[in-house]
């Protein structure tokens, strides 16, 4: 229910730095303030704290890259490299 007011403050922050949103490439991540990477390890699936972290770094210009629940560590690691994330 969060998704629609995160995808808007996205795009009123890319206007007031003077970029067009419509225009911006999805994978383009220059704009943020850095890349996180969140997700819970398998046998957690308790991520109602993980989802307010996840909307509270994404409203404060932050690319998140979420993997969801119940992730192995080798996956997480594996997407952590891939996406060349900084925490």
């Amino acid at each position: 229910y969060l998704l629609p007011f995160m995808e808007e403050e996205k795009r009123q922050n890319l206007i007031a730095q003077g970029i067009d949103p419509d225009s911006a490439e999805q994978d383009e991540d220059s704009q943020y303030v850095g890349k996180f990477l969140i997700a819970t390890v398998k046998g957690d699936v308790h991520d109602i704290g993980k989802n307010i972290v996840a909307v509270v770094l994404g409203c404060n210009n932050f690319k998140v890259y979420d993997m969801g629940v119940m992730c192995e560590c080798d996956k997480i690691l594996e997407a952590a490299k891939k996406y060349k994330v900084d925490a």
